[in-house]
């Protein structure tokens, strides 16, 4: 009876912490516009170096190990910008692949009509 509820235990463990991180990942914004995700990262910019230092304090305190938080490098990217620009390149080139494809298989069967 035992043996048969480990792997029903570990099921429920295992989609506990999927379902869980699919909600942790929706209420910080991730899950969004772009706008949204942007400004979740800046929080986690702010947030994440005073956690590391408030645990790092913590043990120092316990176990005499100092840690250091290096400088978070500011970063002047625009993420939607560039994911607007990648879909636009990606969408004139598919717009023009039949034509491409159509110019290439000119090129092809002239190369092979000159081999005869």
């Amino acid at each position: 009876m035992g043996s048969r509820l480990w792997p029903l235990l570990g099921f429920c463990i295992k989609a506990g912490l999927a379902g869980g991180s699919v909600y942790f990942v929706y209420d910080q914004g991730l899950l969004g516009s772009s706008h949204e995700g942007q400004a979740a990262l800046r929080r986690a910019q702010e947030k994440i170096p005073a956690a590391f230092n408030h645990y790092s304090e913590i043990l120092a305190k316990l176990l005499g190990i100092q840690l250091e938080v290096p400088a978070v490098p500011h970063v002047k990217f625009n993420f939607r910008d560039s994911w607007n620009s990648g879909i636009n390149s990606l969408m004139s080139s598919l717009s023009t692949a039949p034509s491409t494809i159509q110019a290439y298989g000119y090129e092809g069967w002239n190369y092979l009509k000159g081999q005869k």
